[in-house]
């Protein structure tokens, strides 16, 4: 029996060239995909932005972004609605989860009262965090002013709840350099 000669073309440069072409193809097609559905995922978030303000300050008719400088960093937009009836506030902010995990929209009236907030995406413990996004939770703060007097952490995710109150915080600080 004759043992076949190994051939360092075949047997190590042929499949890793194989390889490369398959990884250049597959990730010429990624990029293509990518521009394809880019606009469509960024018109996409922009609705879901938009009625997210609308929700938050429902008696807004239309908005103006706000650019002001000296906002908090975590405070990404601030629109104010054409009618006068106050302000929205884009905000990503520290959850359980981590850094910039927290992604709400908080609206606030002319008369620095809460018309409602609105939990966009979070990293929050599935079952207790994410209690959050609940009615019952969110139900607390419409017509709260700053202090937040009345509203009640949720037992057994006091972080999560702490977290939302430090983006509120936030939304005000922003408040008054805009209104002010």
């Amino acid at each position: 029996m004759t043992k076949a000669k190994s051939n360092v073309v075949s047997d190590f440069v042929a499949p890793i060239a194989v390889l490369v072409i398959i990884c250049a193809v597959m990730s010429c097609l990624l990029a293509l995909t990518n521009d394809a559905t880019a606009p469509i995922i960024a018109a996409a978030e922009a609705k879901a932005k938009e009625e997210a303000r609308m929700e938050v300050l429902p008696d807004a008719d239309s908005f103006l972004q706000v650019e002001i400088a000296g906002l908090p960093a975590s405070v990404t937009e601030v629109f104010q609605a054409e009618n006068g009836a106050g302000y929205t506030f884009s905000i990503t902010a520290q959850g359980y989860g981590g850094k910039n995990t927290l992604k709400m929209a908080v609206g606030i009236d002319m008369d620095g009262k809460i018309t409602g907030t609105k939990v966009l995406d979070h990293k929050e413990t599935a079952g207790l965090g994410s209690k959050i996004t609940t009615d019952a939770f969110q139900g607390q703060f419409p017509g709260k002013d700053r202090g937040l007097e009345g509203v009640d952490n949720i037992s057994g995710a006091t972080f999560s709840s702490n977290y939302f109150r430090a983006a509120i915080a936030d939304a005000y600080t922003a408040f008054d350099l805009v209104k002010g």
